[in-house]
């Protein structure tokens, strides 16, 4: 099986302490851990001049994206936890001057092409930029692995009413929605970028199963809604 383009998931936190990592704590200790990752690990961390959060609505602050998920919370979701990665060999077709916009560029994409094509309004949300050195399969190699971590309210503006619930499901195909969108817009930015050659590195296939990600913090994954 041919290997993804991109790598996305979707995982949340939910309105109720279940455990470690869960709950308002939980979330409160991961947008903290994401606003101030390690310097070390993090190389545009290390830039002062580096705007951590992204602001779409939910806030430049942790303290600010947990009061908007306190008020835009679903009777189960506080906050759902994104991860968008494009794969590194792929993003080293790219200048570097130009990887951040492009990363930026196509989290904002897939998340509000998603929403849309799933009937709602594009909610609220906010995304964090982080690099990586990611060890490659089967090789030695390391390479850079730039991805980012959006967080977003358990609700969603929808016609006629003001808020409804956002459910991720994948018995009713929403992470291969996910996925096709997110391969969509990766696939016309390489080829606006780069040319069609960076095909021949991997053929892929929308049906591909959604691979492990060996990111910053594993989240509680969906569940069957």
């Amino acid at each position: 099986m041919s290997k993804a383009i991109i790598v996305v998931d979707f995982a949340y936190k939910g309105t109720q302490r279940k455990g470690h990592g869960t709950g308002r704590k939980g979330l409160s200790s991961t947008l903290k851990y994401l606003q101030y990752r390690d310097k070390v690990q993090n190389q545009l961390a290390a830039n002062r001049d580096y705007e951590r959060w992204q602001d779409r609505g939910m806030g430049i602050h942790w303290r600010d994206i947990m009061k908007n998920s306190d008020a835009f919370q679903s009777k189960h979701v506080l906050a759902w936890t994104w991860v968008i990665s494009p794969a590194p060999d792929l993003m080293a077709l790219i200048p570097e001057a130009e990887r951040r916009d492009l990363v930026c560029d196509l989290t904002e994409r897939i998340v509000e092409d998603y929403y849309l094509e799933r009937g709602f309004g594009v909610p609220e949300y906010s995304y964090i930029l982080h690099d990586r050195e990611a060890q490659m399969e089967d090789d030695d190699e390391t390479m850079q692995q730039l991805h980012t971590h959006v967080v977003l309210p358990g609700t969603a503006p929808l016609d006629g009413v003001d808020r409804t619930a956002v459910y991720n499901n994948k018995e009713r195909g929403h992470d291969v929605l996910f996925r096709e969108i997110a391969s969509r817009h990766f696939s016309e930015a390489l080829d606006r970028l780069v040319g069609p050659d960076w095909q021949l590195l991997r053929e892929e296939k929308l049906e591909i199963e959604l691979e492990q990600l060996a990111l910053d913090n594993p989240e509680a994954r969906s569940p069957k809604w």
